[in-house]
């Protein structure tokens, strides 16, 4: 009579029935009083996802030989005392899918052989002491309940599998379980315990299968858990505290926490102490999550080949971008330019990536070979979140700044070669301060990209505290999103260089400096892309596989996050320190600085007496304003602190080529000194004399003099409107 669409239950429909009788799956509201009359031998009966409201009382009175009983997927909300009284011989009970709200305290009386009962998915908020009164129960399932304490289980002796899941439980006293020798199975995950009792489970001595997942427990006692083959822990994200294999001889499956917590029971080297050794099992123990190269049991860095290339890294960002910064920022007589600027915001983006590996190489040495006890404490501390925002913010800035270091060669190529629209200027001071503002607003997006990540609990997932740890993490779309936005700058600063070099043709700069500055940021470009690719490649990788992991091994993805990531950091200083022309300038600046500073000589120029203390006052004899240009107070610094009579320093004081702007008519005519760009005269858009031009089959002045020189090139080149920039297919040209 499965699914008949039967409302009534009346005897003449069941009058047939011998032992076992179905009635579910309809749509049965009422059971008469004398439906099951003359079924004396019925042993099963199915009355489960039909409407009733009640228990049937009266037609189950008579049915002393039932055995299984189903009430499932109905709308009981109550169950009166003595519901069952007269089914002494009834074993199996299921009131599973109800509303019940309300059980009585004798409800149960008669129930002497009853062996399961099944009360999950109802709303009980009391645990119901009529369960008490079943001497041979040994399958209780008050799963998905409500149920906020438990009592004494004293009067269920006989309980071996006991299921409290999805409930309100907040503590287990230590009489809660006393007495049940008997108990394999106890279930009591997704509640919200915050303590057990440290003798809760001293008489389980039985028990094979604990389950405590999801709870709020920061700690737990395996007194009494001999015969204990599974455990689960996971979900507790409280307990931080380390775990033991002492007294659980037998534990063949256990689930923890943190990946950590799995070194005290697997083979880990460096992890375990003789006596942790001895009492581990000694047959297969499987724990999840398993640690690994993202979370390891003893070394945070690993190998020592990839911890001796991490100092390396370390020891060489730290250095030259101190150097950089010390070099560019030094005092000097002119302003200081957008180049120098843009090299002194990505030193010191350089330099915090530099201290984010520092703080990691201190970490490994303070945790050898036992990282496992700090690895927990350590994710999830304020300081590895605090290293993450200085190591996503320090990276983020100084991938954003090469676009804006691109724009900024593009806009002073497209001066020198007479094209600078209204974004560059004569102005150094405004160049600078809109370059300035433009990098402070990158810095301000590369915090907030920064604090993002630390938000959505990316860092967590690794010790590195990176959002690169190469799985499928909570963190993985600010991974993404990160990857992509740096893709798109990288891309940005490439196709800015493509137009720079097509623009340029077979031209080349004839200052050295600018020559320099621009090949400068192309290798900053292309290397720091270079380095961001396996990055990339290894962040994208559980995507693009859809098996959650790494492409190749954990080991692979780490060494290559750990090497890679900082890389760019260790080489953007190397490559202008050994590669740009300005650097030079700048350190022969700040060392003649140095060594004046210690002997307190002071640096005359001419007659107008300019000292150290006094540098860049306009020379009233001269009649120039910009002062002295950076590559001749470079040298004459250097020079003046390695003589030792004031004399020789003084007799080339004068900056030669503001001496040749002085002297040339063509440079001086309707002209008005202004603050002088790198590489310019100092009027406006007009190249140095000591730059080469080419001369087109034309006679330069006669004069061997280099002055009379410079100024016939300069007119030259200012009559004819020629381009500040010579051809390699042009004659030789004549240097300075």
């Amino acid at each position: 009579m499965f699914s008949n669409n039967i409302r009534v239950c009346s005897n003449a429909v069941v009058s047939d029935i011998e032992s076992d009788l179905r009635l579910d799956a309809n749509h049965i509201t009422a059971v008469p009083e004398d439906s099951f009359q003359g079924l004396q031998q019925l042993r099963h009966l199915w009355l489960d996802d039909n409407s009733l409201t009640e228990v049937p009382v009266v037609p189950l009175q008579h049915q002393g030989n039932l055995q299984a009983l189903t009430l499932a997927l109905n709308r009981i909300s109550h169950i009166p005392d003595s519901a069952f009284a007269n089914l002494s011989s009834l074993v199996v009970l299921h009131l599973h899918n109800n509303r019940i709200e309300e059980i009585g305290r004798n409800c149960f009386g008669g129930l002497d052989n009853l062996e399961t009962l099944d009360l999950n998915y109802n709303s009980l908020k009391i645990f119901p002491e009529a369960i008490q009164s079943l001497p041979k129960l040994k399958e209780l399932d008050l799963s998905y309940n409500e149920i906020e304490e438990l009592p004494s289980f004293q009067g269920c002796v006989s309980l071996q599998d006991i299921t409290l899941q999805q409930n309100c439980i907040q503590l287990i006293d230590q009489d809660t379980f006393h007495s049940l020798t008997n108990l394999r199975v106890l279930d009591l995950s997704r509640n919200k315990l915050k303590f057990i009792h440290p003798d809760a489970f001293q008489s389980l001595s039985a028990l094979t299968s604990l389950d405590l997942s999801a709870n709020l427990l920061s700690s737990v006692s395996t007194a009494g858990l001999n015969s204990l083959n599974q455990l689960k822990l996971t979900g507790n994200v409280n307990m931080r505290s380390s775990l033991s294999a002492a007294g659980l001889p037998k534990l063949r499956s256990i689930s923890v926490p943190y990946a950590y917590q799995c070194c005290a029971f697997i083979a880990c080297d460096g992890t375990l102490d003789t006596n942790e050794e001895m009492e581990r099992p000694s047959l297969l123990m499987h724990c999840s999550p398993s640690p690994g190269a993202f979370k390891p049991c003893a070394h945070l860095l690993g190998s020592w080949m990839i911890r001796l290339t991490i100092w390396f890294i370390c020891l060489v960002a730290l250095l030259f971008n101190c150097f950089v910064l010390a070099a560019t920022l030094s005092p000097r007589s002119c302003p200081l330019s957008p180049t120098r600027l843009l090299v002194s915001v990505l030193a010191l983006s350089n330099l915090l990536t530099g201290f984010y590996v520092t703080m990691l190489v201190i970490l490994d040495a303070a945790t050898w070979g036992s990282f496992a006890s700090y690895g927990v404490w350590w994710e999830g501390s304020v300081g590895c979140h605090a290293l993450s925002v200085l190591a996503v913010f320090s990276s983020e800035w100084a991938v954003l700044v090469l676009p804006l270091a691109a724009v900024e060669r593009s806009l002073a190529v497209q001066a020198l070669m007479g094209k600078a629209g209204a974004l560059m200027s004569c102005d150094r001071r405004g160049q600078r301060r809109k370059f300035g503002l433009a990098a402070g607003l990158l810095g301000i997006l590369a915090a907030g990209l920064a604090f993002l990540s630390l938000y959505q609990g990316a860092v967590e997932a690794s010790p590195l505290c990176l959002p690169y740890s190469g799985g499928l993490t909570p963190g993985l779309g600010v991974t993404v999103a990160l990857v992509l936005l740096n893709t798109l700058a990288y891309l940005l600063s490439a196709v800015i260089y493509t137009r720079l070099y097509c623009g340029l043709g077979r031209a080349q700069l004839a200052d050295p400096e600018q020559a320099g500055s621009v090949r400068h940021v192309a290798w900053l470009i292309f290397t720091n892309c270079i380095f961001f690719c396996p990055v990339a490649a290894f962040s994208f990788a559980p995507l693009l596989t859809g098996t959650g992991t790494a492409a190749g091994s954990p080991d692979m993805a780490k060494s290559v996050t750990l090497i890679f990531f900082p890389l760019s950091a260790c080489l953007n200083p190397v490559l202008y320190v050994c590669f740009s022309p300005a650097f030079r300038h700048d350190w022969l600046r700040l060392r003649g600085r140095i060594r004046l500073g210690r002997s307190g000589k002071s640096i005359g120029t001419g007659s107008s007496g300019i000292t150290a203390s006094s540098e860049g006052r306009v020379s009233s004899e001269l009649g120039y304003e910009c002062g002295m240009c950076e590559r001749c107070e470079a040298a004459l610094l250097a020079r003046a602190s390695s003589s030792s009579a004031s004399s020789s320093s003084s007799s080339s004081c004068t900056c030669r080529h503001l001496v040749k702007w002085h002297s040339c008519p063509a440079l001086t005519a309707g002209e008005v000194p202004c603050s002088r760009t790198e590489g310019d005269w100092a009027d406006c858009g007009t190249l140095s004399a000591h730059s080469e031009y080419a001369d087109e089959g034309d006679s330069f002045v006669s004069d061997s003099s280099e002055q009379a020189q410079a100024c016939g090139r300069a007119c030259f080149c200012q009559n004819r409107g020629l381009p500040l920039v010579h051809y390699s297919y042009n004659l030789p040209s004549i240097k300075d």
